[in-house]
Formats: C-alpha cells, structure tokens, sequence
C-alpha cells in the first residue's frame, strides 16, 4: 500500500520545484534580446528549447497538482475509466497514475 501522506509530501517538494522551474524559464524567455543579430539567431533557437522544456515542465506540474488533489479528496489509486484500484507497483513506478494498467493499455 502507498503511503499517502509521505507521497503528497513528496508531490509537494516535486511541485515547488517545478513551479520554480517553470518560472526560470518564463524569466529567461521574457528577457530582452541581443544587439547583435547573430547573437539574437542563436538566443532564438535556445528559446525555441526552453519553450519545449518549459511545456514538458508544465505539464509534469499539472499531473502532480492532479495527484495530490486525488489525494486530498480521497480519490488517489483509483481508475478514472474503471474505479478499480491501481496497483501499487504502477503507483510506485508512475506516483500520478490516473488509470490502471488495463485501461491505460487500452
């Protein structure tokens, strides 16, 4: 069995660094860009990166405040397609599982 209250303390530490993260990368694609057009061109193609890494970064946040909201509400290692229990193997591999094996395979 999962043991819910060190996990949501673990999800907790996970979302404040994500949340940290996604702010580095919101400052570093907010800042202003070189004089120089070719130190623009190359600052562009990091962005682009940055972009990427910052879409990933938030989409990780987004399953962990999904996580710990379903552990607040109770609602944790459940299937959202079959209200089964999800194993606590797939829970310990991937802790914001949202569907068993069966029904995300499918």
């Amino acid at each position: 069995m999962v043991d819910q209250v060190k996990l949501k303390a673990e999800l907790e530490t996970k979302l404040a660094e994500l949340q940290t993260r996604v702010s580095n990368v919101d400052n570093r694609l907010s800042s202003p860009g070189e004089a120089d057009w070719e130190e623009n061109a190359i600052a562009k193609e990091d962005d682009e990166v940055l972009n990427q890494i910052g879409n990933a970064t938030q989409e990780e946040l987004n399953e962990v405040q999904l996580a710990i909201h379903r552990i607040e509400s109770g609602k944790y290692g459940v299937c959202t397609t079959c209200e089964k229990q999800i194993s606590p193997e797939r829970l310990e591999a991937l802790p914001f599982a949202t569907n068993c094996i069966h029904c995300a395979a499918g």
